[in-house]
């Protein structure tokens, strides 16, 4: 039942464009008969359209080259007239083909050479479009190398149909005219392709004529005309030539940097805009100096920082999931030369849940960047508290730290703020500074607590309540 379905279809659908194209074909006769356009051929009246419509090649927008080549064949074969390929052609046509036809006009559409002239142009298979695919045509590795011979066969001889060349004269002609091109500047190379030359000769003209209509050159005033000297020697020549030369030159002014000396071709300003800037990568300016004896030694945990990071070193916790279970502590070194935050490799137990998927370049003192993997980690610090990617390295160059932070994370912090509560503490510490350095820590009045605690008060409780026995003396 579908077979038979499919079946009725298909002569639906065939039978409609038969009574299509005669319609056309009928209102063709009709307007020539009318007068519009070419007068009607005599075979045309008796051409049966719907017995031969059939027989068209379905069009495929993939094979527009060969399309045209098997139309013209069985075209050929059945004696069609050439007055109704175009009235056959387009009853096939379909996408792109279709609407660049109906923008031509009644008298172009009539026309078998100009439809297919159309067509090729809208899927710009024009000459130079076969020539880049000859010179450009790789062999696939899923083809043999005859399947790949009968390709740029095939693609020459496309390229040799669009150029309309037969003869070997002509085949030398379009050559020769080739490898003309390819040592041109681009700009004339379009423009000869516009004028669409046949011949080297006519090519090299035309391209004369370009470069001296599009040449702008700024000459020096006219001076005084000086009687002429005829150079001594052939080399005297040569460099009067020269100095012109040089001179000319010098008096020309860039387009670009507005400066004189050169031309935009050459101007420096411009190719440095132009060169594509390297990749950067984050620097870790952090310089310590390394002593002989433990520049062999690595860092180490467990060991103190050297006292000249002491007012940038602080104490943070670290963790993976942001949890107090599984936190661990880290000594953490702000370095505003930095712009990538690191840390130690065996701080935190890394893994592919904590891995950024990317990797950053650093680049210290060395010439030689370093490719480090960014992971996640939650830091909390006096700093700054939160979720960030910083680089787990194996080492950092000052012992004692395992966490460097640097601006990527910290911005403009470098030291904690300062916290001011209600009701201050003292800290054990402070006597000791106090008594350490007074004059840093004046006060208006001395009370007896503060001269106890400094140890000034004497106690005289002894002397003052001691009784004392004095004998009586004798008459």
């Amino acid at each position: 039942m579908e077979r038979e379905e499919r079946e009725k279809d298909r002569q639906f659908e065939l039978r409609k464009k038969e009574i299509d194209a005669e319609k056309e074909v009928r209102i063709r006769q009709l307007e020539l008969e009318a007068g519009v356009g070419v007068p009607l051929a005599p075979n045309l009246g008796r051409f049966e359209v719907s017995k031969n419509i059939a027989v068209v090649p379905p069009f495929r927008e993939a094979e527009v080259d060969s399309y045209f080549s098997a139309f013209e064949r069985v075209a050929t074969a059945l004696h069609w007239p050439q007055e109704v390929w175009s009235i056959l052609l387009q009853c096939k046509l379909s996408g792109k083909a279709q609407e660049v036809v109906a923008s031509l006009s009644l008298e172009e559409s009539g026309d078998y050479e100009i439809v297919k002239a159309t067509v090729l142009r809208a899927y710009e298979l024009v000459p130079e479009a076969y020539r880049q695919r000859f010179r450009n045509h790789k062999k696939p590795q899923t083809r043999t190398f005859v399947e790949f011979a009968r390709d740029i066969e095939t693609l020459f001889d496309r390229w040799c149909a669009a150029s309309k060349v037969k003869t070997f004269a002509e085949i030398r002609e379009l050559v020769l005219l080739e490898d003309f091109k390819n040592h041109l500047p681009d700009r004339i190379v379009v423009h000869l392709n516009e004028q669409k030359v046949p011949t080297l000769s006519r090519a090299a003209v035309l391209a004369d004529e370009y470069a001296l209509t599009h040449k702008i050159m700024f000459t020096a005033p006219r001076q005084e005309a000086r009687p002429p000297t005829m150079p001594t020697t052939a080399s005297h020549a040569s460099r009067v030539s020269l100095g012109e030369t040089r001179s000319a030159q010098e008096t020309r002014e860039c387009f670009y940097c507005h400066r004189p000396g050169h031309l935009i071709a050459v101007c420096p300003v411009l190719r440095n805009k132009k060169a594509p800037s390297p990749v950067r990568s984050k620097s870790i300016n952090l310089i310590h100096s390394m002593s002989q004896t433990n520049s062999n030694n690595t860092n180490e945990g467990g060991e103190k920082p050297d006292q000249v990071y002491a007012p940038f070193v602080s104490g943070g916790n670290v963790s993976l999931t942001g949890e107090p279970v599984g936190q661990m502590s880290v000594t953490i070194l702000r370095d505003t030369g930095a712009a990538q935050s690191l840390v130690l490799a065996d701080s935190l137990p890394w893994s592919h849940g904590s891995y950024c998927g990317s990797n950053v370049l650093l680049q210290g003192l060395g010439a030689t960047p370093m490719s480090v993997p960014l992971h996640w980690v939650w830091l909390k610090s006096k700093l700054v508290s939160g979720r960030f990617r910083v680089g787990v390295v194996p080492t950092l160059p000052v012992e004692g730290v395992t966490f460097l932070l640097g601006n990527d994370i910290a911005g403009g912090h470098v030291t904690p703020m300062l916290e001011v509560v209600d009701t201050p503490t003292l800290e054990p510490t402070d006597d000791i500074l106090v008594q350490a350095y007074p004059h840093v820590f004046p006060a208006c009045v001395l009370t007896r607590a503060q001269s106890r605690r400094l140890g000034d008060e004497v106690d005289l409780s002894d002397s003052i309540l001691e009784r004392v026995n004095v004998e009586p003396a004798q008459s």
